[in-house]
């Protein structure tokens, strides 16, 4: 039973127990297609069963998780199919979000993307765990950060959706491109130029060449192919 004071209302449990979750997702710490047990997963992460099905719950409209009628809930599948769709239609929203950041962005928005590039710039290979989850965070900021100025708030909270979708796959994928097979420090830095130069059309088409390199990678990985049975851990 959950007893909570009124400084600490049954939202924040869900909205704790949604973020431990998805971030659990991304990383790859369930499998694609991995039974998702509510009672394991409250006791793994210490919080009511009623907090983890409202999280799982809003997962599954994150397309994060299924939910299968009288059998509970599942990790997501994955496929090569999906991973170029995914890559795709998030080609054609942040072209068109970065051509409208570049049209309407102020000073405010040009230093923003500047300090997340130099952010990211300051993790450099050889990266510990530690670093790596800074690295994909400052990732992340930097991606957000060309987008910003486009003013338009659903267009942002779909681009957010796709990048989370494209990063489980690349996390899957585990680092399996051999070292030196591609220079991302310059991919990000003639992006960021562009952007700061105002070229709507360089932006575009090297934000494109960007991410279709990803997906080349992951798919050579095989992180689409059959996988192995899912690793038992107490949320099986």
């Amino acid at each position: 039973m959950e007893v909570l004071s009124s400084s600490n209302p049954a939202r924040s449990l869900t909205s704790m127990a949604f973020d431990r979750l998805r971030t659990d997702i991304l990383v790859g710490e369930f499998e694609p297609e991995e039974r998702l047990r509510i009672q394991a997963l409250s006791d793994r992460y210490g919080i009511g069963a009623t907090a983890i099905r409202e999280a799982l719950s809003r997962l599954v409209t994150d397309g994060l998780v299924q939910s299968e009628d009288q059998r509970g809930f599942r990790v997501a599948p994955v496929s090569a199919e999906e991973l170029r769709d995914l890559t795709q239609t998030r080609i054609r929203l942040e072209q068109t979000a970065l051509r409208m950041a570049i049209a309407y962005g102020d000073v405010e928005w040009e230093t923003q993307v500047l300090s997340a590039y130099h952010r990211l710039t300051r993790l450099t290979a050889p990266l510990t765990p530690e670093l790596r989850l800074q690295w994909a965070m400052a990732h992340r900021q930097f991606h957000q950060a060309l987008l910003a100025g486009c003013g338009s708030s659903w267009t942002l909270r779909l681009c957010n959706l796709l990048y989370d979708q494209t990063e489980r796959y690349r996390n899957l994928a585990e680092r399996s491109a051999e070292p030196g097979a591609r220079d991302i420090g310059n991919e990000h830095r003639n992006l960021a130029d562009a952007v700061m130069a105002r070229d709507a059309d360089a932006a575009c088409r090297l934000l494109r060449e960007h991410f279709e390199r990803t997906t080349s990678i992951l798919l050579g990985a095989g992180v689409t192919a059959e996988r192995a049975a899912p690793r038992r851990r107490t949320a099986t």
